[in-house]
């Protein structure tokens, strides 16, 4: 396996030199590749990026975000969704395109208060963005012990094809759905197993950015590192178990940071 070498950086360190492709939070400036975010750069065989220790989260369109429902006017519903921007839920993806706010009851499908999980729609910086819950597994979210992470942990969590979240849910009993937004939901068969989940996950976002991070939470989960388990995380992505719904596609999107 090759060395990846890193180090912290501040945006305008030069962290490289040479024919090294940027990847992400890194721009090429000459022959040099210079950090654009403050954070940890990693310099590997496929090119230079830096993973950032902290961000707001900006809205992309097909994110799949976790929000709650904080108002609504006639024709659509305000979402929370952890950023700057404040999201909108027409009407008229949920009721159709023959909604009408004299007939129909906005309030019978969500109400303040209740979390939703759903889809970037649309979305230009120069107006909030728009939601959808129209695709499977998106809508209301009926229990839960809800979380905020930041935005920037979210990758690191997953783990690459899925190890990290696998690990949690499988040694709890739980199941966690995670939004690209930093918004974590935690559903389990007892109270000890979700409380546990949430503190693996709080551990998750504390030390993301330092060295042997899974092999703490398997300690803290009691989970032993055996060869059948070692195997398993190296399999093809082909045979990677599936991650819950908001979670689903979110590696797909995202660079996937740190070890295993």
């Amino acid at each position: 396996m090759h060395d990846v070498k890193r180090r912290y950086v501040i945006p305008g360190d030069k962290i490289a030199e040479g024919n090294f492709r940027p990847l992400m939070n890194v721009v090429k400036a000459g022959n040099a590749l210079i950090a654009t975010r403050i954070g940890i750069a990693e310099t590997g065989r496929d090119g230079v990026k830096v993973i950032p220790l902290s961000g707001v989260y900006i809205p992309r369109v097909n994110d799949l975000v976790i929000g709650k429902i904080v108002d609504h006017s006639s024709l659509s519903w305000e979402v929370d969704i952890n950023s700057c921007f404040s999201a909108h839920l027409p009407a008229q993806d949920v009721f159709g395109r023959d909604f009408s706010p004299a007939r129909d009851d906005m309030g019978r499908h969500f109400a303040t208060g209740d979390m939703i999980t759903a889809r970037i729609m649309a979305f230009d910086r120069t107006r909030d963005p728009t939601l959808t819950v129209q695709d499977r597994d998106l809508g209301r979210i009926a229990r839960g012990e809800t979380l905020k992470i930041s935005a920037t942990r979210v990758p690191r969590l997953i783990g690459k094809r899925g190890s990290m979240i696998q690990t949690i849910e499988q040694a709890t009993q739980t199941r966690v759905l995670i939004g690209q937004n930093g918004i974590v939901v935690v559903t389990g068969r007892t109270p000890e197993g979700i409380k546990l989940a949430v503190r693996a996950i709080n551990m998750v976002e504390e030390e993301a950015h330092t060295a042997n991070l899974t092999q703490r939470i398997k300690v803290l989960l009691n989970v032993p590192d055996t060869p059948s388990q070692q195997e398993a995380s190296s399999a093809p992505i082909g045979g990677a178990p599936r991650i819950e719904s908001a979670s689903e596609g979110v590696e797909e999107r995202l660079e996937v940071e740190g070890e295993k």
